[in-house]
């Protein structure tokens, strides 16, 4: 609900109200008691937080959702520091010259990529005032999924604060690009323990292997091109974009995961080249397949629910490089 658990109800009734945790999960009790169980713990702290007058808007409006909140189709914001920036790209639409900056950024509790789409935000990615490890306070995007990522659009009504007041640092959860193993706060996840809208580092096993199938995108942004063009770069190149499906197990629990573009030819230890060679190849994937069954693999990514089929998968972001000491060790944390 409103992207508050109970916890953080929780905290704010005690912050505002002064009353204490125990007092607090008492009166969720009697009030899910007096509507006969009828709503979760969640839903009874909703109501209490509203009769004591306390306003759980105004922190998600103050200070935006963590990144792991959020959800498409919401228009919110987010605060957090700027990990990679992208190239600024100009497209030709009904005519006229327009330009898309994105740049990756994150928190601690998950990472997103921010599209930037009005002139004056695109000028502050070019004039560098927007670069890596900027703080960035963001507000009235809109999020969007894109194969299976997280995506916050800002269009000509959205807000952009570089460094906002209060804000002195912000603790991310894993840097791009870099090993895990040079951020000490950096954990593997359990696939038995997760739900849909987590984003985490696993360690685990390929036990099964399926042939990639592919679309046909466009060459600088990957999303499905019509009779060959993208509405967003229509001079750019058609390609195969591959799509790699894969079980996963990491000795608690297996699940289906996919990886899109440049993480299934990593997945495979391919170059781009090699990746467009093994799309309808079925003994050059056999080969393939053969060295990477059996192979244990870090994996970062985002945990979402098919709904066809009701059940979880896990949207690999990146493949990890770490040293196999560094991983025994977490592991036997």
């Amino acid at each position: 609900m409103m992207g508050l658990n109970l916890d953080e109800i929780i905290s704010q009734i005690k912050e505002k109200k002064g009353l204490s945790e125990d007092d607090i999960k008492l009166k969720i009790s009697q009030k899910r008691d007096k509507l006969s169980g009828l709503v979760s713990e969640e839903g009874a702290a909703h109501i209490i937080a509203n009769e004591l007058g306390i306003d759980l808007m105004e922190s998600i409006r103050k200070h935006g959702l963590k990144i792991v909140k959020l959800k498409p189709g919401m228009r919110v914001g987010v605060t957090g520091k700027v990990l990679k920036c992208y190239e600024v790209r100009s497209f030709v639409r009904n005519e006229k010259t327009s330009k898309v900056g994105s740049f990756l950024m994150g928190d601690d509790s998950g990472l997103i990529r921010i599209v930037l789409w009005d002139d004056n935000h695109i000028a502050k990615m070019e004039n560098g005032e927007i670069k890596p490890d900027t703080i960035l306070k963001l507000g009235n995007g809109t999020v969007k999924e894109n194969n299976g990522y997280m995506e916050m659009h800002l269009g000509n009504f959205s807000q952009l604060e570089i460094n906002p007041e209060g804000v002195e640092d912000i603790k991310v959860i894993q840097r791009p690009d870099s090993s895990p193993g040079m951020d000490a706060e950096v954990k593997f996840s359990k696939l038995s323990e997760v739900s849909a809208g987590d984003n985490l580092t696993v360690y685990g096993t390929i036990v099964q292997l399926f042939e990639p199938r592919s679309y046909e995108g466009c060459s600088e942004c990957a999303k499905k091109v019509i009779e060959g063009k993208c509405a967003t770069h229509p001079t750019a190149t058609a390609k195969k974009i591959p799509i790699l499906n894969f079980f996963l197990d990491d000795g608690n629990a297996g699940m289906r995961a996919v990886a899109f573009r440049d993480a299934a030819a990593k997945l495979l230890d391919l170059d781009d080249e090699a990746m467009q060679g093994i799309i309808g190849n079925t003994p050059a994937f056999e080969e393939i397949q053969k060295k990477v069954l059996g192979t244990q693999k870090v994996l970062s990514g985002r945990i979402t629910s098919n709904e066809l089929y009701n059940r979880n998968e896990f949207m690999v972001r990146d493949v990890i490089t770490m040293d196999p000491k560094e991983v025994l060790e977490k592991i036997m944390k």
